[in-house]
């Protein structure tokens, strides 16, 4: 979260520095922005499902919901600027929590970015796992440390697609580039 963040503020400083403006960012034409709300609903639908204890149930169904919403999502505005990268490493992402589960953590990627996966070892964390010699398509887990100075973070192969897909639509976007072929 902490790296999406991160290229989100990153992204608009630099599309801002090359003449972007935020009326352009604003004036994007992304169809179903609703599904993105739904999405994000899902989320917290799993999280409180997680709350109140009973996580595992509604754990496969929620993310299944997001991930289904934000894939049309994305099929609606592919033709815009990073869009495809964003669709893409959403779909690594999925491919490898629908293989194993759980997003797989590479406790010594973990280690390199400080993370503690106490949580993940003890079975409290619904959305991650250790990586393990069983583990499907374990270079495309949480493989790549990203040791940020406030909140340290574990990140896949996908995460790092889909922040350059949000990096390149927002530079795009912000610099007036957006329209539809």
């Amino acid at each position: 979260m902490g790296l999406a963040v991160l290229v989100l503020v990153g992204s608009m400083v630099v599309a801002w520095i090359a003449g972007g403006t935020f009326d352009s960012l604003v004036a994007l034409p992304v169809r179903g922005r609703g599904l993105i709300v739904a999405a994000i609903a899902a989320q917290l639908a799993v999280g409180f499902l997680a709350w109140a204890g009973d996580w595992r149930s509604g754990y496969v169904a929620g993310i299944g919901a997001s991930a289904a919403l934000i894939a049309v999502f994305c099929a609606r505005n592919r033709r815009l600027a990073g869009v495809p990268l964003v669709a893409a490493g959403l779909v690594v992402n999925a491919l490898v929590v629908g293989l194993n589960g759980a997003m797989p953590v590479s406790a010594v990627a973990a280690a390199r970015a400080d993370v503690s996966v106490r949580s993940i070892a003890a079975g409290s964390d619904p959305r991650h796992r250790l990586a393990d010699a069983g583990t499907r398509l374990r270079p495309l887990g949480d493989v790549v440390p990203v040791p940020l100075p406030l909140r340290p973070e574990v990140a896949s192969p996908g995460d790092v697609l889909v922040c350059a897909g949000v990096a390149q639509l927002v530079v795009v976007a912000m610099r007036g580039r957006w329209r539809r072929r």
